[in-house]
């Protein structure tokens, strides 16, 4: 994805189309504060830069150097109200015309980063078989890449960004083609270094999966803890696909606010869930110009 095309529409969406009429030299250059409102996890710094030099290219103002940013706290670090998170020194309508869209980006990938840490922490001290808790492609259209970014920095682990990147068969594929192997045959083998994942929503589907030898990655939909349990047993005892020879990785999906710890013990490698990203709750950041140089 290009970030700086999609910086510049965020921009473009609050500063319009217009061309703007600024003097460079009769504004001043200044410092500015970028200080935490919120408690939680910080998650969004590296877009910082991008959004501030695509704002002095849109305003076409030939300042004599780009805008400093002097990061205080790190992606990942914990925050509280009132900690410096950086400071930002350039021209006064860069910093000014900017605002917004910095602290929006900031605000909004910063909620993902906390409420992942949130969510992984609910499963506690991992089992050993456990891998991590997923995301999904649940979001807001154009914002994947930034969700994802943030998912990954609370901890959370990325599954396909979309579908150019990995190769899904869902209860609607399967609808289509007729069958799960006629699902499988229509997938099977068409890209390199692609594996193919396959949805279930039975131990039936399972069993028709595992007989088909080809799909090694199973994604176990809405099953319930006793069904997650008897699916795992399943396929360790078969220990892999038959055809490809591969271990076979289970994840948990459609668990709909269930216990995270009670399914990770079902011996199931992965748990995904969309609420990472959809339930996040807010956070919020402010910039003071502080000095005027």
């Amino acid at each position: 994805m290009d970030i700086r095309a999609r910086v510049r529409e965020w921009l473009l969406d609050d500063l319009g189309h217009a061309p703007f009429q600024i003097e460079a030299r009769s504004e001043p250059v200044s410092e500015a504060e970028i200080r935490a409102k919120s408690e939680g996890i910080l998650a969004g710094g590296p877009f910082l830069g991008v959004i501030f030099e695509e704002t002095q290219r849109l305003l076409a103002l030939d300042s004599p150097a780009p805008v400093d940013i002097r990061r205080e706290k790190e992606d990942g670090d914990a925050i509280h109200p009132g900690d410096l998170l950086a400071v930002v020194r350039g021209h006064a309508q860069i910093l000014l015309k900017a605002e917004r869209t910095a602290l929006n980006i900031l605000s909004y990938v910063s909620e993902i980063a906390t409420h992942t840490a949130r969510t992984v922490s609910r499963v506690g001290e991992f089992p050993e078989t456990f891998r991590g808790v997923l995301d999904t492609r649940k979001g807001r259209p154009g914002l994947m890449y930034f969700e994802k970014y943030g998912a990954r920095v609370g901890g959370g682990v990325n599954h396909r960004l979309g579908m150019f990147d990995g190769d899904m068969i869902k209860d609607n594929d399967i609808k289509v083609a007729g069958s799960i192997g006629a699902a499988v045959d229509a997938q099977w083998g068409k890209r390199y270094m692609v594996d193919a994942q396959i949805e279930v929503q039975s131990l039936g589907e399972l069993d028709e999966v595992m007989a088909d030898g080809r799909v090694h990655m199973i994604l176990l939909d809405n099953m319930d803890t006793e069904t997650l349990r008897a699916a795992v047993g399943r396929t360790r005892e078969r220990g892999a696909a038959s055809r490809t020879g591969k271990r076979y990785i289970l994840e948990a999906s459609g668990i709909k606010g269930g216990d995270l710890a009670e399914i990770a013990r079902t011996g199931v490698d992965y748990i995904s869930t969309s609420a990472m990203v959809r339930s996040a709750p807010p956070l919020d950041f402010n910039m003071k110009i502080t000095r005027v140089l």
